[in-house]
Parts: structure tokens; C-alpha cells; sequence
């Protein structure tokens, strides 16, 4: 099975929604891409940029190529942790993806962050953003009161 998938970031990037997929048209589906962020980029108020466009195409569970848009100048200033779990949103799209797919399209995003320095480990981030570190830490310690931290101690692992 041969695939390629098109995400945008939704808000701050570290969730992306699958757009669509387009089998094997990747050259249709980077144009679509390009052509997406083009017009966030040009209809954008703030100045804050386009969270970005992600197109990967995937063959039996591995990864053949990807293209990511994304302004990582920006948002090395704004890094994320690299174990968050929701990073590709499958669930709204209305077609059946075998999990180990969607482990290959979240693994191969994931990397390109990690590449570009938007996503860094968990250690770091807390030493660098120490208070968004705490809030993070609160705000589980409210979801979980006093009940044990969740089996992955409280990191978004996939």
C-alpha cells in the first residue's frame, strides 16, 4: 500500500490534522500543500506565522519521502517537548489507516521537528521553559488529584 498524506498544524504545532490523502499523486499533494501555506502566509493579521503543512508518503509502514512547510525560525523560540502523543490527528479522517502506518507518518513528523529543532527532549524543555514545565505539571496534577500519576509519569508518550 502505497499512500501519501497531507497535515496541516492546528494552532500551536504540536498537533497536526490529516487534511487528506492522496495515494500515490504526491506531486498533487506537496502542490496542495505549498499552495495552503502560500495562502495562510498571505492572509495572516498576526504576526505570528502559518503553523505549517507536513506531506509524506508512506509504502507498507515506511517511510519513502516527506516536505515540511514550516517557518522553524519562528518557532525554535516556542519548542516543544518530543514525546507528545497527539502530534498526528487520525480520528476525524473517514478513512480506515492500519495503526502501524500511522506509527511510521507520526514517527517520520516527528522527526523532521526534531531535525529542524522545533521538538527537543523532555529534559531540555524543562530546563529551558521551566515555568510552562510547571503549569504542565499542575495541570496533571489537577486531572489526576490525588490519585497516582498516569503509567507514563505524567509525559505524553506515544
Amino acid at each position: 500500500m502505497e499512500t501519501t498524506f497531507h497535515f496541516g498544524a492546528a494552532g500551536h504545532p504540536v498537533s497536526w490534522t490529516l487534511y487528506a490523502v492522496y495515494g500515490r499523486a504526491y506531486g498533487v499533494a506537496l502542490a496542495a500543500a505549498r499552495t495552503w501555506y502560500d495562502r495562510m502566509i498571505a492572509t495572516t493579521r498576526t504576526k505570528t506565522p502559518p503553523g505549517g503543512q507536513f506531506v509524506i508518503e508512506v509504502r507498507n509502514a515506511t517511510v519513502l519521502r516527506s516536505d515540511l512547510l514550516f517557518d522553524a525560525d519562528y518557532f525554535q523560540r516556542h519548542q516543544e517537548p518530543d514525546d507528545a502523543s497527539w502530534l498526528c490527528q487520525f480520528h476525524t479522517f473517514p478513512l480506515a489507516i492500519p495503526d502501524t502506518v500511522k506509527h511510521a507518518v507520526t514517527e517520520g513528523l516527528r522527526q523532521r521537528l526534531i531535525d529542524i529543532g522545533f521538538l527537543i527532549p523532555r529534559a531540555e524543555w524543562e530546563e529551558r521553559y521551566p515555568d510552562q514545565a510547571e503549569l504542565l505539571r499542575q495541570f496533571q496534577q489537577m486531572m489526576w488529584g490525588n490519585r497516582d500519576l498516569p503509567p507514563d509519569n505524567g509525559k505524553d508518550t506515544q
